[in-house]
């Protein structure tokens, strides 16, 4: 559904020509440019109820909008990937040792020199951010959660809550996009989604499908309201 991302992509786009053209030389001020166009703009970062940092874990975004969109090499711009896409950078070659089957403690603590919090989700937003993106595939996101969820217990709870981040993501994309029109396909979508994640018990409330579809897609609220039918939002919010 890259048409509810288009602003963001144009951002994107504007970026990269600053920087391939050096006028944006550190992380620090692409983040800070990042944020004065989305503020100018009125767009929000993709996210779901946290943002912390999310200005800097935008940047995924941006990222995937140069390598996957304008097709930009790494090789060619190792530099401005090096020093302004790092992380992200760091992210995409985890994924893909991950994927092929290579330990994930043994590849992050490789990669990064550490294991935390911060990069084991990191490397999940940068896959579902390019699955929103049209850019990366859901399966890969699928097969790359539950290989996090056999290595890495100790983030169980978090891993759930990442889920149904996504879950409500790709429901409020298809509220807002106009794709789900009724309670009836809106619970037809979770349920599916749930049984491919396999997060029977990580159902995102109606609330929070709203608050994306919303906030962050900015879709009409009063189309939002029918699908979802606002007796059971009060009810929740209640």
């Amino acid at each position: 559904m890259q048409r509810l991302h288009k602003d963001r992509i144009e951002i994107a786009l504007n970026l990269w020509s600053k920087v391939v053209k050096g006028k944006i030389k550190t992380r620090n001020e692409l983040v800070s440019k990042l944020k004065t166009q989305y503020i100018r703009n009125r767009i929000e970062p993709i996210r779901g109820k946290t943002k912390i940092n999310i200005f800097d874990k935008e940047l995924a975004t941006v990222f995937l909008v140069g390598k996957y969109g304008l097709g930009l090499e790494e090789e060619e711009y190792k530099e401005k990937f090096e020093s302004l896409f790092k992380k992200e950078t760091l992210c995409e070659k985890a994924i893909e040792e991950i994927i092929t089957g290579k330990n994930p403690r043994e590849v992050i603590n490789r990669l990064f020199g550490n294991i935390n919090e911060d990069i084991i989700f990191r490397i999940l937003r940068l896959q579902a951010t390019g699955v929103f993106l049209e850019f990366k595939d859901e399966d890969t996101l699928v097969k790359l959660i539950n290989i996090f969820e056999k290595a890495f217990p100790e983030y169980a709870k978090k891993i759930e809550g990442f889920k149904k981040f996504y879950i409500a993501f790709k429901m409020a994309e298809q509220i807002a996009g106009g794709n789900i029109r009724n309670r009836i396909e809106k619970e037809t979508l979770k349920h599916a989604l749930c049984l491919k994640f396999n997060a029977l018990k990580s159902a995102p409330s109606d609330s929070f499908v709203r608050e994306i579809a919303t906030q962050v897609l900015k879709a009409e609220e009063f189309k939002v309201n029918d699908t979802l039918s606002m007796i059971n939002i009060e009810a929740e919010l209640s």
